[in-house]
């Protein structure tokens, strides 16, 4: 049974020497993670991908496998007939069954929709591609025989409506051979030779059960089974490929263990295999997943996965995968079970079937932990009273910023006695301008004599990172923010919002400008402008924020107003203890802290460290107890 192509809309693919130092190192940290685990600026448009209609990639070559040979004998005449497709309609998904192949031929979700507005359908629309779950084995003689093209005997209506609580078995038959008693007179009967596969669809479940019975089939099966395949993975649903790209992936959880298959290389067709219990074997795009689940894995088992990259028009790119679960077949009758998952990544559903992995939250052992269980709950949360995830988004980052917000005190009192002993510090670098290790002994000198630790304020932004990259990974990967506006411009919290589209690509910025990008710029520049606490560091003020800018411009417009409201709280604390704060910071009331207060581990670190680069400075024969710098030893700075 061949379907037509369908049409469909375009789609789119889519200070000092140290200090100086740390800024360059965090802005190539945050460049590099951009880089690596950001989503991809978006492409120019191209129509909705499909991996038949892209170019194939080039591939390295695949391991010789079973030589698909002509059909002939029984095998030939069970391919004989026209086959039909029945409907199944439920208040989740409409299902197209096809009796060619006893296939799922379309899988439509009834509450999601595409970029463009269609339903979305998850199953390969390829001409001539007649569906997914199809059932292979190898024969004797080493001919593999796929029952695709089988013509099964379905004894169903037409159209299939189920209510909530409603489900249909739909029962698929093929003979192979063999006759029962009386088909030939005087001769012994010869046990058929049947494939039945049994489908049990629910209308209030995204789970199809799948029950596979090969009868008299164990001396035909030479590898002693025979493999479920699911072809082709699962179609694009998203308004930028790329980005859909660096979400898809293929994965398999054997003994217990998850395993993801990432075919992000357009230079080789990427293959694994596996055996030992196959719990299950799915594949995914962006929000949405297919996965066949044994309802008891067998120790024998085994899967595959195949999957290739190939570049679409206008830069664009899709991933593929093929599946194939290997089920062990033992005795005359033997029937296996199982669940077959068609449908969104939702978390709570996901969960139901066992299969959360797919949801990409990040890191596994940090990231992932606190998306999974700290992040999207609140979230969840939150929406059962706030219908708008904006709105949500705002009020968590509240959340997160008041347990910081007595963390980055430190970090604001830090800056402000760095702006306090500035004078004093260009006066050090004009009388050694021409000697920097001078300098920097007489900056740690005067770092401890004020009590002053130069890093002392990172603590704020080292928590915030795991938080932002968690956030990053729950924001592009939770269904529930697909297409949730938030107002005027901004439609989808999960990716870039746009204001401006240019008609030419800028290196970095790409062919979209984010406001809420720019936004959270501009604040970035504030808040470095009232943190500034040396002059030397002007260039960084701009440097920054413009990095910034350019990295956020393509991440979710949820992630860059959670960074915005984050900025604006933080200037507002800086403002408050500024202008508001009762207690004024002054050179003597440090001085005097410092005298009083106990040295931290850091600091008496540091003065370790200054003390051993002393003894290095010294000359040959010179004791340590009489040696001076400006007529003062360097441990015991001179009051001021």
């Amino acid at each position: 049974m061949i379907f037509p192509r369908p049409l469909r809309p375009g789609a789119t693919v889519i200070m000092d020497k140290r200090t100086t130092l740390a800024f360059v190192l965090i802005a190539v940290i945050m460049v590099a993670w951009y880089m690596y685990f950001g989503p991809k600026a978006p492409q120019q448009s191209v129509n909705t991908p499909r991996i038949d209609t892209v170019a194939k990639p080039a591939a390295t070559p695949a391991p010789a496998a079973i030589p698909q040979v002509p059909l002939t004998g029984k095998y030939l005449a069970a391919t004989q007939g026209d086959g039909r497709l029945i409907t199944i309609k439920s208040p989740l998904y409409t299902a197209i069954f096809n009796t060619r192949g006893a296939l799922l031929s379309r899988f439509t979700l009834n509450h999601y929709k595409t970029w463009y507005g269609d339903p979305v359908q998850l199953i390969s629309d390829s001409v001539g591609f007649p569906g997914e779950l199809g059932l292979e084995y190898v024969a004797a003689g080493g001919v593999k025989v796929p029952t695709e093209s089988m013509i099964f005997t379905v004894d169903a209506p037409q159209d299939v409506t189920l209510g909530e609580k409603d489900s249909v078995v739909i029962t698929a038959r093929v003979q192979l051979g063999g006759a029962s008693a009386g088909d030939s007179a005087g001769a012994a009967a010869t046990p058929a030779q049947t494939i039945e596969k049994r489908f049990i669809f629910r209308g209030n479940s995204y789970g199809i059960g799948l029950d596979v019975a090969m009868n008299n089939m164990a001396g035909e099966l030479s590898q002693g089974g025979y493999d479920i395949t699911w072809k082709k993975g699962l179609k694009y649903q998203e308004h930028n490929s790329v980005d859909e790209s660096g979400k898809a992936k293929s994965l398999a959880v054997v003994n217990g263990d998850l395993t993801e298959v990432d075919a992000s290389d357009v230079s080789k067709v990427t293959e694994q295999k596996f055996t030992g219990l196959v719990n299950w074997v799915g594949t995914h795009v962006k929000y949405f997943g297919a996965a066949i689940i044994p309802a008891v894995p067998q120790a024998r088992s085994a899967a595959a996965i195949t999957g290739v990259a190939a570049t679409a028009d206008s830069g664009g790119r899709v991933e593929s995968y093929d599946l194939s679960l290997h089920v062990p077949v033992q005795g005359v009758s033997n029937t296996q079970r199982f669940t077959v998952f068609v449908g969104p990544l939702d978390y709570d559903v996901a969960k139901s079937f066992g299969i959360q992995g797919m949801l990409d939250f990040g890191a596994r052992f940090l990231i992932r932990p606190i998306g999974e269980f700290f992040m999207l709950p609140i979230f969840r949360f939150l929406h059962r009273y706030i219908a708008n995830y904006g709105v949500v988004i705002i009020i968590f980052t509240l959340l997160i910023r008041l347990p910081l917000w007595p963390l980055s005190i430190p970090q604001i009192k830090s800056a402000k006695k760095m702006q306090l002993l500035q004078p004093i510090i260009a006066e050090i670098r004009e009388k050694h301008k021409d000697d920097q290790q001078k300098q920097q002994m007489e900056t740690m000198a005067l770092y401890r004599e004020y009590g002053i630790n130069p890093v002392g304020g990172c603590l704020p932004m080292i928590l915030q990172m795991p938080i932002l990259y968690a956030l990053w990974g729950t924001l592009s990967s939770a269904i529930d923010l697909r297409q949730a506006s938030f107002a005027l411009w901004i439609k989808d919290l999960s990716i870039p919002d746009q204001i401006v589209h240019l008609p030419f690509a800028l290196p970095l910025l790409g062919d979209k400008l984010s406001a809420l990008a720019l936004i959270m710029g501009a604040t970035l520049f504030i808040q470095q402008k009232m943190m500034l606490t040396d002059p030397k560091q002007k260039a960084m003020v701009y440097f920054m924020p413009v990095l910034l800018t350019l990295a956020f411009n393509h991440l979710p417009s949820g992630l860059n107003l959670y960074y915005l409201t984050f900025n604006a709280l933080a200037i507002g604390q800086q403002i408050y203890m500024s202008k508001f704060s009762k207690n004024t910071l002054t050179l003597e009331e440090l001085r005097r802290t410092a005298k009083t207060k106990k040295k931290g581990w850091l600091a008496q670190k540091m003065e370790e460290a200054q003390k051993m680069a002393e003894v290095q400075q010294r000359p040959s024969g010179t004791s340590g107890g009489s040696k001076k710098v400006d007529g003062r030893t360097p441990v015991e700075p001179k009051k001021r």
